[in-house]
């Protein structure tokens, strides 16, 4: 439009930021960033290239059918919704396109369903996984206020021994992340004992971060903030190997953790416990990790 008719300003008319060019428009425009980062993907745009086919071929290559689809609806969806906005004047609805996004995906991270649970990707190829060992599962949930919460399952033979979720300040996403994996694991090692040979196999969806810690090598970290909280994770790593490890896994897998992260932010509330049968009720959770947990899982980064 701009170029046709010089007096339309190419600035982007949702955020007033920065001119509207592709990736932008899709991923960088700060209300289609809070859709990437809540959507079953759970993409940090920030982690992206500046180029929209760069960004489009290489989420084709490494996701699998199901999140090949995903992730194009998705960027259709945030489409008709800025045209939406601005041909009708009306504000961008992220949770509108976030609600059309799950019906389709058939992924409802509304409360606690157990079959939600899959792996999609994992860090290396030695990978082993096993139902006799400790799962952590865990997720952050930050936002521009700096508020952020950090929620956490802890699994034992297929079945829930612990959850917790609390509230703390952080700087940004990866930051919050960091915070979140640290809290989950302090938590464990202050309750749990492990028995010889046993593992503890502690699951994030933020890449970067499992990258960084497995690589023992923080200085290409994109955020500076996570610098002190990483260097940490890497010596309680080193000081339990090998029978602490930690596992890159799709959004979709953490949809428990996510969900108590996102209470602790909203609520400011913090809440550590092993988890009666009420709790369990009241929050909709099963007992039982899905043994789909334990499949589908692949060796690609995201």
């Amino acid at each position: 439009m701009h170029s046709r008719i010089v007096s339309f300003s190419p600035a982007c008319q949702r955020c007033g930021e920065e001119n509207e060019y592709e990736m932008h428009c899709l991923f960088f425009c700060n209300s289609s960033r809070q859709v990437w980062f809540a959507s079953p993907l759970g993409i940090r745009v920030h982690e992206l290239p500046l180029d929209i086919k760069n960004t489009v071929v290489a989420f084709m290559e490494r996701l699998d059918e199901e999140g090949a689809k995903i992730f194009a609806y998705t960027m259709w969806e945030i489409w008709k919704e800025r045209c939406t906005a601005v041909m009708e004047h009306k504000n961008f609805q992220p949770q509108a396109v976030l609600q059309r996004v799950r019906v389709v995906s058939s992924v409802h991270q509304e409360g606690f369903n157990s079959q939600q649970l899959v792996v999609g990707a994992v860090h290396n190829e030695s990978f082993e996984y096993t139902e006799n060992d400790w799962q952590v599962i865990t997720d952050a949930s930050w936002d521009t206020t700096n508020k952020a919460g950090g929620g956490f399952v802890i699994y034992k033979d297929g079945s829930a021994k612990a959850l917790g979720f609390q509230f703390f300040r952080a700087q940004d996403p990866m930051h919050a992340e960091g915070m979140a994996v640290a809290n989950a694991i302090s938590y464990f090692f202050q309750h749990f004992t492990l028995a010889d040979g046993e593992k503890v196999q502690v699951f994030s969806d933020c890449w970067n971060l499992v990258q960084a810690i497995n690589q023992e090598d923080t200085t290409d970290l994109e955020s500076w903030r996570a610098v002190g909280v990483m260097d940490q994770l890497i010596q309680v790593m080193q000081s339990r190997q090998p029978a602490l490890e930690i596992i890159y896994t799709r959004r979709e897998a953490l949809a428990q953790a996510h969900e108590l992260a996102n209470l602790a932010r909203r609520t400011e509330f913090s809440y550590q416990e092993q988890p009666n049968l009420l709790e369990l009720q009241r929050r909709h959770m099963s007992r039982e990790i899905d043994a789909r947990f334990f499949q589908r899982v692949t060796v690609n980064p995201p």
